[in-house]
């Protein structure tokens, strides 16, 4: 069993332990830098998909330590590569399949913070006794209450106590816990067998609106500083920082995930009112959105008083003021607007988007699609519904968890690379040649080309040279219909359906439109569609949603093995899996 609490693992007792990291850090930055690494393994121009977890908090979170995790970037990469991990409330949890590639995304906004209260004096400040004294699932709450909602969530954030009195001891305390965070995530990269990738979280929760954004590197040529929302409370500050200190002509590559848009109200996306040199740097860094992680699914959500039974109907989870909302606590107007926010509404304002003479290259809102846990226990890729022990606030007590409900375990990103290095996966990611899952490993391809002369749907027909644009690109209008091919492998579930999401912006409307192509009970599917009704001057995208037959939710497992699900008979229901490609897009 792994002591949480051990001299060398602890983030207040590590101090010894950072010459050791500085070293070890400075090698494997030296090495993971180097992009012309050559596996050995590796299949001549073939494609394989690697999983990861882009979205993961470990006790350098204060939404994490807060509530009892004490486990550092160091285990919790451990835990990703399929070392044990202890959970707060004292139960132990492994990964039954280890990853392939994960970042760290710990909150910028409190690095210093956490410095400053846990490592390597534990200052007796009263916030930094009162948050010691609470960091446990139980006391979790006043934490957040007393640190997190003051901190990110007024009008204008604001530095907590500790750091609002003495601004240059934080800011170097802010420095220092960046620095700690490379130092271990370069030492655990491991070019060939495992990928960690360096990154930070800029939370910008103004209002409660959730417009979050993580931030990943490429290689271990990172920005100075964590970009935080408190000093950098725009996101166009973010992106000029990101210029500033993220320069090509030093290495540095950065990309930029927004997540938890079913929280955002439709906040900060406003690509049709924002400038040009805004929307460019939107176009450069944000190429990608979350679509699933535990605070909820972000795909769609459907008209305000529709019950929606077949399309967006997945882990919805509807909040106010981090509060849980119902339908009916919504105007008509801010259920549209938010509505607006979720993947599909972001999709298709792309499209509107588009048609104000853009280049494509410049285009905002062109997304690829991963997904995430968010977990804020160290434990990256833990999303089995069999075995998760629930959210961080419900470990070790089934009556929290049962009060999380619309909790759920999360998603996973899989990437289509040639090897698993930091610099193919963050070029896959870069291509947007990726898709999501919630949380199973479905083994999903789509591609594309136009103007085909066969009319076989057999998939045997086609080679990789006919269908030349992979999931994530683009088609070049031209005459005939675009025909996309559709490879499905089940993981562990039989797969149930497939549907293609077709968006367009045509004759200055939005259209969106579901289309199921396969139904059934198998493990593989392959299929070829045609798109008939395809317009060349409207443009569009296409995105494949497989969804899984149905099988016992996390709720459902924990209220069994309690036997008392009686006594919360909502806990216990199916769930259907699903994936999510990236879109393919035709922009005219």
């Amino acid at each position: 069993m792994i002591n949480a609490h051990s001299t060398t693992q602890h983030p207040r007792q590590q101090s010894a332990l950072i010459a050791t990291l500085i070293l070890v850090g400075m090698i494997s930055q030296a090495h993971s830098s180097n992009s012309s690494i050559r596996c050995s393994d590796t299949a001549t121009s073939q494609k394989q998909v690697y999983w990861g977890d882009l979205h993961v908090h470990t006790a350098y979170s204060l939404d994490a330590y807060g509530f009892g995790t004490v486990a550092t970037p160091t285990e919790a990469l451990n835990f990703a590569r399929g070392q044990p991990i202890q959970l707060p409330g004292g139960s132990v949890a492994h990964l039954d399949r280890p990853l392939d590639f994960v970042a760290i995304t710990d909150h910028a906004e409190w690095l210093d913070f956490l410095h400053h209260c846990t490592d390597p004096g534990n200052s007796n400040h009263p916030a930094c006794q009162s948050l010691r004294e609470h960091s446990s699932p139980e006391g979790g709450g006043k934490n957040f209450a007393d640190f997190v909602v003051p901190s990110i969530t007024k009008d204008a954030p604001a530095a907590l106590a500790p750091c609002a009195e003495d601004p240059a001891m934080c800011r170097s305390n802010s420095f220092a816990q960046w620095q700690r965070i490379q130092n271990q995530v370069n030492a655990a990269n491991t070019p060939c067998e495992f990928t960690a990738l360096l990154g930070y979280e800029w939370s910008a929760t103004r209002s409660f609106s959730h417009t979050h954004r993580n931030v990943i590197f490429r290689s271990a040529a990172v920005t100075t500083e964590a970009i935080d929302y408190i000093r950098h409370p725009k996101l166009t500050d973010l992106f000029r920082e990101l210029n500033l200190q993220c320069r090509h002509d030093k290495g540095c590559a950065a990309l930029t995930i927004p997540h938890n848009t079913n929280m955002s109200d439709g906040a900060s996306f406003d690509v049709l009112t924002e400038d040009a040199d805004t929307r460019n740097m939107r176009a450069r860094y944000e190429r990608l959105i979350e679509i699933h992680q535990e605070k909820g699914n972000s795909e769609c959500l459907a008209p305000l008083g529709v019950q929606d039974e077949s399309d967006c109907n997945l882990e919805i989870q509807l909040t106010r003021q981090s509060r849980p909302a119902k339908p009916s606590d919504y105007s008509q107007a801010e259920w549209e607007r938010m509505r607006a926010g979720y993947v599909r509404g972001l999709l298709l304002r792309g499209l509107e988007a588009s048609a104000t003479s853009l280049p494509p290259n410049a285009m905002p809102l062109k997304l690829g699609i991963v997904g995430a846990t968010d977990t804020h226990s160290a434990t990256p890729g833990y999303v089995e519904e069999a075995l998760w022990q629930g959210s961080v606030f419900g470990f070790g007590n089934f009556e929290r968890n049962m009060t999380r409900l619309s909790w759920n375990p999360g998603g996973l990103t899989g990437v289509w690379a040639k090897q698993n290095t930091r610099a193919d996966i963050f070029d896959a990611l870069h291509r947007r040649e990726v898709y999501a899952t919630s949380g199973t490993r479905i083994r999903l391809r789509v591609d594309s080309a136009v103007s085909m002369k066969s009319g076989s749907s057999s998939c045997d027909k086609f080679a990789d040279a006919d269908l030349p644009v992979p999931m994530g690109g683009d088609l070049h209008p031209a005459r005939g219909s675009p025909v996309f091919r559709i490879q499905a492998l089940a993981d562990r579930t039989p797969l149930a359906r497939i549907e293609i999401i077709k968006g367009t912006f045509i004759d200055g409307e939005k259209r969106q439109k579901v289309i199921s192509v396969w139904q059934g009970n198998a493990r593989d599917v392959c299929l070829i569609w045609r798109d008939d009704e395809y317009h060349k001057h409207a443009p569009a995208f296409w995105y494949v949603r497989v969804h899984e037959q149905a099988t016992p939710r996390w709720s459902s497992w924990m209220c069994r093995a309690a036997a008392r699900c009686d006594a919360f008979p909502e806990a216990d229901r199916m769930v259907t899996e699903r994936a999510w490609s990236s879109p393919i897009w035709s922009l005219p």
